[in-house]
């Protein structure tokens, strides 16, 4: 049997979630905005390198320094570490966003997910840029 005790306890949390909001984590629209724009950015990640570079036997320049020029090369399937690194990121962020967000840390679940938008950009724009250093 249970015991009232229980079911006070059930109703108080029902109206504690309630009253934060109680939508969940992939249902609040911020979360959503949030992650559709990071998969977003590494989704044009992977597509400019995929665009753009073709497998091939030659060394390619993977980064470029303005002072000393030329200073990593490689072959041409490590451009696409970069965004897999992005998606690890974004992995990341969105775990920990989830644990912040789970324990009623609103704010910075979204400024976690806000940041890894962030790096999904850097990662855009330094994949925009081998991808020209390359073509």
């Amino acid at each position: 049997m249970t015991d009232t005790k229980d079911i006070q306890r059930v109703n108080w949390d029902v109206t504690i979630a309630q009253s934060e909001g109680g939508v969940s984590f992939f249902d609040n629209m911020i979360v959503r905005t949030l992650l559709g724009v990071n998969v977003f950015f590494c989704l044009v990640s992977f597509g400019l390198l995929g665009y753009f570079i073709r497998p091939t036997e030659n060394i390619i320049v993977l980064h470029y320094n303005v002072y000393f020029g030329v200073d990593i090369q490689g072959i041409w399937w490590q451009v696409f570490i970069l965004p897999i690194a992005g998606l690890f990121f974004l992995g990341g962020h969105t775990f920990f966003a989830r644990r912040f967000y789970d324990r009623s840390l609103r704010i910075a679940s979204y400024l976690m997910l806000f940041s890894s938008g962030l790096l999904s950009i850097g990662i855009v724009l330094a994949s925009a840029s081998v991808a020209y250093i390359n073509y």
